[in-house]
């Protein structure tokens, strides 16, 4: 684990290193799993810049930062958006995205910015954390299960022209800690 770790909110300064971030994470993240140019198509559209400047900027949103020493390690977003209809449980809030760089999986950073994600969810009222992963993406599935979440559904998931069908989880909020306040 890296000897400073932080976790704070995005700024709008963040968009391009965001986007590059968010084009590795995901790239590795992916790789083996999905075509190559799906993956290159994916991240080209959802990952520029002015793309995640739009969701910095979003009111709904609220984009979570890891930096390790210094550097970006991993990000998380939380967003106010209608849930699909298999989570019923009170104030949904969805945990749209959280990735870690490589190099920094497997030390507890995902753990901890969980942790924070649920703390902003908390924050903003929420009472539930919903999320839909790709269920390929084993090392995720069995993660999010770690952290309370249990599957409720699936939903319809366009990627690379085609329909993927993916479950969705969801997880009571838990309250914010002195350590998981970001």
């Amino acid at each position: 684990m890296p000897a400073d770790l932080k976790i704070r909110p995005a700024r709008a300064s963040d968009a391009a290193p965001l986007a590059a971030f968010a084009t590795r994470s995901f790239t590795d993240t992916y790789r083996g799993l999905d075509d190559p140019q799906d993956i290159a198509d994916y991240v080209a559209e959802h990952f520029r810049p002015d793309v995640v400047a739009g969701i910095l900027a979003d009111s709904a949103c609220t984009v979570l930062l890891a930096e390790a020493d210094g550097a970006l390690a991993g990000y998380a977003i939380v967003r106010d958006i209608a849930p699909p209809a298999c989570v019923t449980r009170p104030a949904p809030l969805q945990l749209w995205r959280l990735y870690l760089g490589t190099d920094f999986i497997g030390h507890g950073l995902g753990s901890r910015l969980m942790a924070a994600a649920h703390a902003e969810a908390y924050r903003r009222g929420g009472q539930t954390l919903w999320l839909g992963v790709y269920d390929r993406n084993v090392r995720a599935v069995e993660f999010y299960k770690r952290a309370g979440f249990r599957q409720v559904g699936t939903r319809d998931f366009l990627f690379g022209g085609r329909i993927y069908i993916d479950p969705i989880y969801a997880a009571p909020v838990r309250p914010p800690t002195q350590e998981t306040h970001p």
